[in-house]
């Protein structure tokens, strides 16, 4: 519940501090650096936290995979700059995380108003890969953040796990 609240903060008022910006700039290559400051403020915030997350857990990870991980750690939301989502549609998508899964499917299905704000939860992985292959990003990096929500590899559940903690 407190996580949440937190999470509810950290997107209505992202701090960011130059420092972090330059923590996440200087594991990213200039396109990607592009990339990455093209995300809204809150979705910035949310990236480094998920980042940094996997830094400070000191997975025993060769460098390569270290750096492949952050990297789409980074650029993982990326593809949620392709469309404005409001706070009211970021609650909505939390509240049907608890959801059953049929209600879902059905809502997808409907009226815009209920179902814009699941497409884009449901395909933002996909935009999002496609932005970072475009930009220069590793097939790793790529299928790293295809993968986010539904992982298929050890390093994908890291990137899993960071992110439903952030």
């Amino acid at each position: 519940m407190f996580y949440r609240i937190r999470q509810f903060i950290r997107t209505i008022m992202p701090r960011i501090k130059p420092a972090d910006v330059e923590w996440a700039t200087k594991h990213l290559s200039v396109a990607a650096s592009e990339l990455f400051l093209r995300q809204s403020k809150a979705e910035q915030r949310h990236a480094i936290d998920v980042a940094k997350s996997i830094h400070k857990a000191s997975y025993p990870l060769s460098y390569l995979d270290y750096q492949n991980l952050i990297s789409a750690a980074l650029l993982h939301d990326c593809g949620k700059s392709v469309v404005s989502i409001h706070l009211w549609q970021r609650v909505y998508i939390v509240l049907m995380h608890k959801a059953p899964k049929p209600l879902w499917s059905i809502l997808e299905k409907g009226p815009s108003f209920f179902s814009f704000p699941l497409k884009i939860y449901t395909r933002h992985s996909l935009w999002s890969e496609y932005l970072a292959r475009k930009n220069g990003m590793n097939s790793i990096v790529c299928h790293l953040i295809r993968e986010h929500h539904s992982p298929n590899t050890d390093l994908g559940r890291i990137l899993q796990q960071a992110d439903n903690a952030n």
